[in-house]
């Protein structure tokens, strides 16, 4: 059997991992049309996103489901799959995340035919994934965003808020 560093795996999984991603999305919508792709897509990233989660929280080994628990999963993980972001903090329960460049948006933006799908990826997939994942990792985690790329503004933000009942 061949020996693979670590650093072949690195190659490997990360020049693929996006590829996966798109030739799926592009395979389904060619079958059952892009409504119903879309809405498939969204429930497997729903799921996908609540299993990274967990993972990414064992792996850093992390106790509890805090809000400053949640930001730093989440930055893990954008921060590995190459998004660029700023992180302003108002206090232990307000947390603003800018997000300056998303690799979905750069790869659909490198594609002539898939630049028409952005806004709607942006709008109808990403807001609503990342809401239920983060309100399942913890339920007073209240997430509000107003500005989208994929909509023409300037940044993405994700105004991460605690509500205590």
């Amino acid at each position: 059997m061949r020996k693979i560093s670590d650093t072949d795996k690195l190659f490997y999984f990360e020049n693929n991992f996006f590829s996966v991603d798109g030739v799926w999305m592009l395979e389904t919508e060619k079958e059952v049309g892009w409504d119903l792709a879309l809405k498939i897509d969204t429930s497997v990233w729903t799921r996908l996103l609540k299993i990274f989660i967990r993972r990414i929280k064992r792996y850093l080994n992390i106790d509890t489901n805090s809000l400053e628990d949640l930001i730093e999963i989440i930055t893990f993980r954008w921060s590995i799959e190459g998004w660029d972001y700023e992180i302003k903090k108002n206090n232990e329960s307000d947390i603003i995340i800018n997000i300056i460049k998303c690799p979905y948006k750069s790869i659909m933006e490198r594609s002539e035919n898939r630049r028409e799908k952005i806004p709607l990826i942006c709008k109808n997939m990403c807001e609503p994934f990342y809401k239920a994942a983060f309100e399942d990792f913890n339920h007073e985690i209240k997430i509000e965003r107003k500005k989208f790329m994929g909509l023409g503004d300037h940044i993405c933000d994700f105004h991460f808020k605690i509500f205590k009942k």
